[in-house]
């Protein structure tokens, strides 16, 4: 009888350390993936709106009205962007194409203390860049700066007209004419900020200066011959300069990931 209870009390000694040393015992549970880290390296497309201040230096050296201006106005801008990324640890390079729509810009009038004065104007319809960008990562946010080639489809016109107050044509145009259009060349250097909302999309803000190459235009009669005299078509012209500072907020898509 004693050794069957001294049996009975051993395995129910054993039982219970058996539970208490399960209860003591380390858990190990499955620890949860790592979230992965936003990769900027791909293609993307996309598009911008913005606004800007043009100016444009006409210039005449003292061949017909010798003076000068420099109309300065405030214009919209809108258009599209493609381009690659390729982000290497925190630091990134990449390639952009853009091509945008631009308003009208502003006039002005040299020579108005003359007889004839000459209205001029530059327009630029539509304007592109193709730009390298390096820049500096960090998680879902980007800072870069940029620069390259830009293009615009200018369009300059300088139209004389009659600035004689007691002149009865006063305000008229007189037939002369210093006009030029096509595309013109120049560089682009800027600065923006972009973030990744999610793996596609990302929004940023951006700033462009653009300089473009000088064009002259040659100042004509009516039927088209050449306005100076004495001195030869080469030096009978009306010399201008464009130069553009845009600030456009972007959204583009990303392919991939």
């Amino acid at each position: 009888m004693r050794a069957t209870f001294t049996a009975a009390a051993a395995l129910l000694l054993a039982t219970t350390v058996a539970s208490s040393a399960a209860d003591l015992a380390p858990s190990f549970t499955k620890a949860a993936p790592l979230a992965s880290v936003y990769s900027w390296t791909g293609f993307y497309i996309g598009g911008n709106i913005g606004g800007g201040m043009a100016s444009s230096h006409f210039d005449d050296p003292c061949i017909i009205y010798c003076s000068s201006a420099t109309p300065t106005r405030g214009f919209f801008t809108g258009g599209a962007q493609i381009g690659y990324n390729y982000q290497f640890g925190a630091g990134l390079v990449g390639i952009e194409a853009d091509v945008n729509g631009n308003s009208s810009f502003k006039d002005s009038v040299i020579g108005g203390g003359d007889f004839f004065a000459l209205r001029v104007s530059s327009k630029a319809d539509i304007s592109g860049s193709i730009r390298a960008r390096a820049g500096l990562v960090v998680n879902n946010a980007l800072v870069y700066v940029t620069g390259g080639a830009a293009w615009a489809d200018v369009k300059q016109t300088g139209i004389d007209f009659h600035n004689d107050t007691t002149d009865p044509d006063f305000g008229l145009p007189s037939g002369r004419t210093a006009n030029n259009s096509g595309v013109l060349w120049g560089g682009v250097i800027g600065a923006g900020v972009e973030y990744a909302l999610n793996p596609n999309w990302t929004i940023g803000a951006e700033f462009l200066h653009t300089m473009y190459q000088d064009r002259d235009a040659h100042i004509l009669r009516a039927d088209g011959s050449n306005f100076c005299g004495f001195r030869g078509p080469t030096d009978c012209v009306l010399r201008s300069q464009l130069t553009t500072d845009v600030a456009r907020l972007r959204i583009n898509y990303k392919f991939g990931q």
